[in-house]
């Protein structure tokens, strides 16, 4: 997928995960209170130091955590402004250095939520960046946003199943690789090239143009027709074939058709958005200056 770094000033600021739980507007869900039970997140890990920046609503955080399994430290990375993701980076040594210190990023852990359930699972990261804690203060710098690695491990809520270990990997993975195939063609494709200020926006953009056969006439894209069109039904829907094969790359084609774009839309629009948005995202960090809380 191509990169376009340079637009994240305006993008807004970056995202929040807290432990794998998703928390919204300060309230989290019983579904999502029931995945921190299940999986034990609650209890793998011990904040040690919260520094902070930004009003409520919008506020930044860097914790060092202490992982109970391990016992070694790490700071996370995170924000109000965009529940759903948080980022793993080694713990520069506090003190009183005027020099920033490299730090690694490690994983990301990502949590797309929806009405049946949720997605919950960490991708390895590859990359550096530099950061100052010394004393009251803390600052990060990113040159660069962190390479993308794969899914390393997760689970799945779906209604009343829910899948773990190599299941869930599994189906994490694939679901992965439908989705980026996604975000490449949004990326390169006459419809792409926006940035979006919150994920609301991106998908009342993006759906009528995704699903048009889902959504009212007066917001379906001027190219989309019924005229002469061939259709197909999967479930409940019938899917304009004539549609997909004028706007989609031939690799989406059957994805749109058999309905499992769609279930991913609905499964994991969250996951969808910061795919799409990963450098954006990241370099919203860049610059970043923090008190400690």
């Amino acid at each position: 997928m191509k990169q376009k770094y340079m637009r994240w000033k305006q993008f807004p600021f970056f995202v929040l995960l807290i432990s794998g739980v998703f928390i919204s507007a300060g309230c989290s869900t019983l579904v999502e209170k029931s995945g921190e039970v299940l999986d034990g997140s609650a209890f793998d890990e011990k904040t040690t130091a919260i520094y902070r920046s930004g009003e409520k609503g919008s506020r930044s955080d860097m914790r060092i955590i202490r992982e109970k399994e391990t016992d070694r430290e790490l700071l996370v990375m995170t924000s109000e402004a965009f529940p759903g993701l948080e980022l793993y980076s080694t713990v520069p040594v506090p003190g009183y250095s005027l020099d920033a210190a490299e730090i690694e990023f490690i994983r990301a852990r990502i949590l797309s939520s929806h009405v049946y359930g949720w997605n919950e699972f960490s991708l390895d990261l590859f990359g550096t960046a530099h950061c100052i804690l010394r004393g009251y203060y803390a600052s990060l710098e990113i040159d660069a946003p962190p390479e993308r690695i794969q899914v390393s491990e997760g689970m799945i809520r779906l209604k009343s199943r829910r899948l773990t270990g190599g299941e869930a990997l599994t189906s994490l993975r694939n679901r992965r690789e439908r989705i980026l195939a996604l975000a490449e063609w949004m990326e390169d494709s006459e419809w792409g090239g926006s940035t979006f200020s919150s994920q609301k926006e991106f998908e009342n953009y993006w759906k009528p143009i995704l699903f048009p056969e889902l959504v009212k006439k007066k917001e379906r894209p001027q190219v989309y027709s019924t005229e002469n069109a061939q259709w197909i039904r999967t479930d409940s829907i019938r899917w304009n074939k004539t549609y997909t094969e004028f706007l989609f790359p031939e690799e989406l084609w059957e994805l749109r058709n058999s309905g499992a774009l769609l279930r991913d839309w609905e499964e994991a629009v969250t996951w969808i958005f910061y795919e799409c948005h990963w450098d954006s995202i990241i370099a919203s960090l860049n610059g970043i200056r923090l008190t400690l809380r």
